[in-house]
């Protein structure tokens, strides 16, 4: 697999994925929900996370949903950070989605 790592702080939580897979989806391999009332598609905006390290530019939907100074310090929105190599993210708890069956 021409794969790439997720490690998800504060827990340090790793997964291997396929290069190309979005964070929001990497994420929830590892059994973490990112809160989005829009399923993941870029239309609510509520999928943002930190990430560590120099992230690529903010796509377009990026721009239109978060804030220049969040952008500045790596926040990006989940759903449309696409996995190209191993990354670094911090998903603090209010982001994380409970699960009601759990």
């Amino acid at each position: 697999m021409d794969g790439v790592r997720l490690t998800v702080e504060p827990e340090g939580a790793e997964v291997e994925v396929p290069r190309g897979t979005t964070l929001f989806e990497a994420a929830r391999r590892l059994g973490i929900s990112i809160t989005s009332d829009c399923g993941g598609h870029g239309e609510c905006g509520k999928c943002f996370v930190r990430l560590r390290g120099t992230p690529r530019p903010p796509t377009e939907i990026d721009r239109r949903m978060l804030a220049e100074d969040r952008l500045e310090m790596g926040t990006r929105l989940s759903c449309r950070y696409i996995l190209e190599e191993d990354t670094k993210v911090y998903i603090p708890p209010g982001k994380r989605r409970q699960n009601r069956f759990a």
